[in-house]
């Protein structure tokens, strides 16, 4: 019996021991993170801030920010307010959100437990994930999601509305003649991508309270292949390209009040965790209710604000009207800037005549005769890449503010890739939709 139990001592010691060791492989990296590698991070981006040039204006358009397939308290997977929503788009300056609630049922009803227009300043439009597609109708009415989807998508687009497909990394139809353009970025396909969920908990679990940004940031891939997969698309007709916040304010964990004063606690994907006593040991936890009522929120991975402070959609229009504002998505007006790195307001890709006026910008068709070049103007100074019809045609190595192509234009789709050198290291920071020469 002695051997017995020695021996289970000593297999109890040696799991200990096993466990012990990875704790500390597992949260050795983030905790160096924390001390380290964030802080530095955060002082680059702070000194590069200051670089900040106004650039002139080029196009006579108003720039807004947006943020487009993201979703609230109507998906079943999402609990976030549209007080939540509107507070996070104030405090990070976000002018129009473009939601993708999924859909209680196959008949998708519009309006729904909210309406679209202005919150406070900040245009809401709601729209639908379902089937592959990022649906906004823009109109009241009723979508029929049991018909063929691409027959979902002629009903929508056909009757004024946009159809995007979402998750380019999944399978679409991508010869349906309906659908207008693609995710290029999604965040949510950055983590699906992953190998492992556990090295990204534990990066938040460290450093989600005060550096959540760079947590994002470190789950960050470039999406080549679906980049490619774009330009591909676009050699043959006009697809548009946006960024995907896909946010759920969803691995997080919240409470509330019952109405018998117990306590709802509610976990990952909103699911409900259980209904507790209010006791001396999480009494200590609450707070006293909150607009929405929740008492408790530890928000442990993903937030409406850090998302619309992430990968950020910059459009031009003329006004923040809605008509306005889904003509210029259309036409492809708008380029993805990963706007922690750096505000990308006042830049601007276009194509100038001999005179060096605009003669169309990103989005537009333009006639070869009439550019002789290729423009960019940036707030901040970065590397430049050009890119046509999927290859690499040219690539400015020198930090400037200015960039020109005006070498061999022929027929083609010309799109640019913007980083920036906060530290030691160039960074993705803005992808341009394609300019189309014929």
């Amino acid at each position: 019996m002695k051997r017995l139990l020695k021996t289970i001592k000593t297999i109890l010691l040696a799991l200990l021991g096993i466990m012990m060791i990875g704790l500390i492989f597992g949260f050795a990296k983030p905790i160096w993170r924390h001390f380290v590698t964030y802080p530095k991070f955060q002082r680059q981006v702070e000194a590069f801030a200051l670089r900040k040039k106004e650039c002139p204006d080029v196009t006579g358009l108003k720039t807004y920010r947006g943020v487009m397939h993201l979703h609230s308290y109507w998906s079943h997977d999402s609990k976030g307010t549209i007080s939540d929503l509107i507070d996070a788009a104030k405090l990070r300056k976000i002018n129009f959100i473009f939601l993708t609630d999924h859909p209680h049922g196959n008949i998708d009803s519009f309006p729904r437990g909210y309406r679209r227009g202005m919150y406070d300043g900040v245009l809401l439009e709601p729209g639908s994930e379902k089937q592959g597609f990022d649906a906004w109708p823009l109109k009241d009415g009723v979508v029929n999601w049991n018909v063929n989807k691409d027959s979902v998508s002629k009903q929508i687009v056909s009757n004024g509305g946009i159809v995007f497909y979402a998750h380019s990394e999944e399978p679409h139809n991508w010869n349906n003649p309906w659908y207008q353009g693609m995710e290029i970025y999604n965040f949510h396909t950055n983590v699906k991508l992953k190998s492992a969920t556990w090295p990204i908990l534990t990066d938040f679990l460290i450093n989600g309270s005060k550096y959540r940004a760079w947590a994002y940031r470190t789950i960050f891939d470039r999406q080549t292949a679906i980049l490619a997969h774009w330009d591909s698309l676009n050699t043959h007709r006009k697809i548009v390209g946006f960024s995907a916040v896909d946010e759920h304010e969803n691995v997080n964990f919240r409470a509330r009040y019952t109405k018998d004063g117990r306590i709802q606690l509610m976990g990952i994907d909103t699911k409900p965790v259980g209904i507790y006593k209010v006791s001396f040991l999480n009494r200590w936890l609450l707070d006293a209710p909150d607009k929405d009522g929740w008492i408790f929120k530890w928000m442990l991975v993903n937030t409406y604000e850090t998302s619309f402070n992430n990968s950020v959609n910059y459009l031009f229009a003329d006004s923040l009207a809605l008509n306005n504002i889904s003509h210029h998505i259309i036409e492809g007006h708008h380029f993805t800037a990963f706007r922690f790195l750096a505000d990308a307001t006042g830049f601007c890709y276009y194509g100038a005549g001999s005179d060096g006026k605009i003669k169309g910008m990103m989005g537009d068709s333009i006639k070869i005769g009439d550019v002789q070049m290729l423009t960019a103007v940036s707030p901040y100074p970065g590397r430049f890449t050009l890119i046509k019809d999927g290859k690499t045609l040219d690539v400015t190595e020198g930090e400037t503010y200015q960039y020109s192509f005006d070498k061999s234009l022929t027929n083609g789709a010309y799109r640019l890739e913007v980083e920036v050198k906060p530290g030691s290291e160039w960074q993705p920071w803005i992808y341009t939709n394609p300019i189309y020469l014929y």
